[in-house]
């Protein structure tokens, strides 16, 4: 069974669903056509009583760099809009966004399916996400994982914070969301982000490696150990981030800012999203001037 589209490709076989994000010009960045896309390859995969496991795998150098930055903000859309008047998005409409935004990543997180990740390159933002939405993650050496959008004034308002918490502990939690810092592969792996790092060349076939060992597994039995992954997390209160995250994520994206404070909304508008990047990792930088 095969479904390609321009943005993500789904291929199955092998008892495997290979769904691959296919915009490498953009680091594959995820835009709001993705985002439908990659919900349409699950929903396949999901219904297909010949996939055991799910392999979420990207083209070109990089797995994942987050969300759209050029998207950004404009999701909260308003009727007044649609008029010709604009107007600063309301918090329904930001809480009706988030609320959806964040149950993509449910609906990865809870699959009866196993899914496997395969990061290579930049893994950041809601790339990084993704691969936490996975059960399991096989990182090349050149993977670099973080959340750097945090310091776009979110300061740790986390989709994902309660696993986070409960993977690397409090501290390291707050270390990744707060210093908003870019994980080697290694650092990742130590910190328990990701379950192995291997050579680029040899992702592929180690990634195969552990599908096979998934695929061997009893169909019934694949689909109640989730079952049963899903209710033991549930119990531990980590399904709660899917309650709150899109809460705290509306408020922290209507922050106030003070004078001598980075806004990212603000910048992106007057310079550009390239320029304001580069203008907002110069402001974080330790010495605080940019150099």
């Amino acid at each position: 069974m095969t479904c390609v589209s321009d943005l993500v490709q789904y291929h199955a076989r092998d008892g495997r669903g290979y769904i691959t994000l296919n915009r490498p010009e953009k680091k594959n960045a995820m835009s709001e056509a993705m985002w439908a896309e990659l919900m349409r390859c699950y929903d396949r995969a999901e219904s297909d009583d010949d996939v055991r496991v799910v392999v979420l795998r990207s083209s070109g150098d990089d797995f994942c760099a987050g969300h759209d930055l050029s998207e950004v903000g404009n999701q909260y859309r308003d009727d007044s809009e649609a008029e010709g008047r604009r107007r600063r998005p309301s918090q329904r409409a930001r809480l009706r966004y988030d609320k959806a935004y964040i149950e993509r990543y449910q609906r990865i997180f809870t699959s009866l399916k196993p899914t496997l990740a395969w990061v290579k390159g930049y893994c950041l933002g809601g790339g990084l996400y993704l691969a936490e939405s996975c059960d399991l993650v096989i990182a090349a050496d050149t993977a670099r994982l973080g959340h750097p959008e945090q310091t776009l004034g979110l300061s740790g308002a986390a989709y994902f914070d309660a696993w986070e918490i409960m993977t690397l502990g409090a501290r390291k939690a707050r270390e990744l969301l707060l210093l908003a810092e870019i994980w080697s592969a290694q650092e990742a792996k130590e910190a328990g982000l990701v379950n192995k790092v291997v050579p680029l060349a040899e992702l592929e076939a180690r990634g195969e490696a552990w599908a096979e060992r998934i695929v061997r597994l009893p169909r019934d039995g694949v689909a109640l150990g989730k079952a049963a992954t899903n209710l033991a997390l549930q119990s531990l209160g980590v399904h709660g981030q899917f309650a709150y995250g899109h809460l705290l994520h509306t408020l922290a994206t209507n922050v106030r800012y003070e004078p001598g404070e980075f806004n990212f909304m603000k910048e992106r508008g007057v310079h550009g999203v390239g320029a304001h990047i580069h203008q907002r990792d110069a402001f974080y930088r330790e010495d605080g001037d940019g150099k």
